[in-house]
C-alpha cells in the first residue's frame, strides 16, 4: 500500500493546484465499460480519477494505463484482494488517505453521476452550501430496455429506459464529501467529522440502512446505475464476484433477480446532454 501513497505524490506533483473533485472507484475486468466512464467523468467536469484495480485479469490495466498517457488526472493503482479484507472498503479508505481535492466521491463503474441542473460537477459544487460535508446522491436504475444483445458501443447511448422515481432501490445512495472532514468510508457511505450530511436537496435525512436514504431525492443531480444492462452482461458481471469481499464467489445470476432489476417502466433522456462532450473526450483520450 506505501508504493500506491508514493505513486499518488508524484501523481499529483504534476496536477493543476486548481482541481476541485477526485472521483474513485474500484474495477475488477471491467475493460468493456472502463473507457467510457473514465471519458464521461471527465465530460461533466471531474478534475482528477483514481482506479484501484483488483485482480483484473482482462484489458483493465492495459486501457487506463493508455489513458494515463494522454491524462496524466489519471491514475491507475493495483490493489489485490487479501484474506478477509473487503478490496472495495479498503481501496476507498486508501483513497481518504492519499485525496487532497476539496471534494472527493467513490462511484462504480456502472454509475454514472448526471449533473443535470449545474451542467456540471463544478458548477454543482458551487451550489453546495458552506455548512454542507457531505451530498448523498440517490439512484436512478436503468434496466434493458428490451436490448437481449450486447453489441452496442456505449452504455450512456444505449440505455434509457428505467425504473419509476419512486422505485424502493433508489434510497440507495453514492456520497460526494468534502475531503479533509472525511473520516471513514464503506460501499455507499463517506462519513464525516462534523457538519450538515444532505441529500441532493440540501435537507438532512435518515439513513435507515447503511447507504440507503429514509427518503429519495433528484434534486439537479442523479446518479444514473446501470445494474441491468443485458441478461449476459449482468450474469458476468454476478459470476465476477462482490468487491465488497475477497473471495471470488459469484453472486446470484439468475434470471429472477435479473427480472427483479430489470425495470423499464420510465424513461430518461437527461444524460445525453452531456453526450457532446463526452464524445470530445472519448475522442481525446482513446481515438
Amino acid at each position: 500500500m506505501r508504493r500506491s501513497a508514493i505513486a499518488y505524490k508524484i501523481w499529483k506533483y504534476f496536477m493543476s493546484p486548481e482541481a476541485h473533485s477526485t472521483v474513485v472507484a474500484i474495477a475488477k475486468n471491467e475493460g468493456r465499460y472502463i473507457a467510457e466512464w473514465i471519458a464521461y467523468n471527465f465530460a461533466i467536469g471531474f478534475d482528477r480519477i483514481i482506479v484501484f484495480s483488483n485482480d483484473s485479469t482482462d484489458e483493465t490495466d492495459r486501457i487506463v494505463s493508455r489513458i494515463r498517457a494522454r491524462d496524466r488526472r489519471v491514475l491507475l493503482i493495483p490493489w489485490p484482494s487479501l484474506p478477509e479484507t473487503s478490496p472495495q472498503v479498503s481501496a476507498y479508505r486508501h483513497a481518504l488517505r492519499i485525496v487532497d481535492t476539496p471534494w472527493i466521491a467513490c462511484l462504480d463503474i456502472d454509475e454514472f453521476l448526471v449533473p443535470f441542473a449545474d451542467g456540471s460537477v463544478g458548477g454543482f459544487l458551487k451550489r453546495i452550501p458552506d455548512d454542507v460535508s457531505s451530498v448523498h446522491i440517490n439512484w436512478r436504475n436503468f434496466g434493458s430496455g428490451g436490448r437481449i444483445s450486447a453489441d452496442y458501443d456505449f452504455v450512456t447511448k444505449t440505455f434509457f429506459h428505467c425504473a419509476d422515481p419512486h422505485w424502493e432501490n433508489h434510497h440507495h445512495f453514492k456520497t460526494f464529501a468534502r475531503t479533509k472532514l472525511a473520516t471513514d468510508a464503506h460501499i455507499h457511505t463517506i462519513w464525516v467529522a462534523n457538519g450538515r450530511q444532505v441529500l441532493s436537496d440540501f435537507n438532512e435525512f435518515e439513513m435507515y440502512n447503511r447507504g440507503m436514504s429514509d427518503r429519495i431525492a433528484h434534486d439537479g443531480i442523479q446518479i444514473n446505475h446501470y445494474q441491468s444492462k443485458t441478461f449476459e452482461e449482468f450474469r458476468q458481471r454476478m459470476l465476477r464476484g462482490d468487491a465488497n469481499y475477497a473471495s471470488d464467489h459469484p453472486r446470484d445470476h439468475s434470471r429472477e433477480r435479473f427480472a427483479l432489476l430489470d425495470r423499464n417502466e420510465a424513461t430518461d433522456m437527461t444524460i445525453a446532454m452531456f453526450e457532446a462532450r463526452f464524445d470530445a473526450e472519448y475522442k481525446r483520450l482513446i481515438l
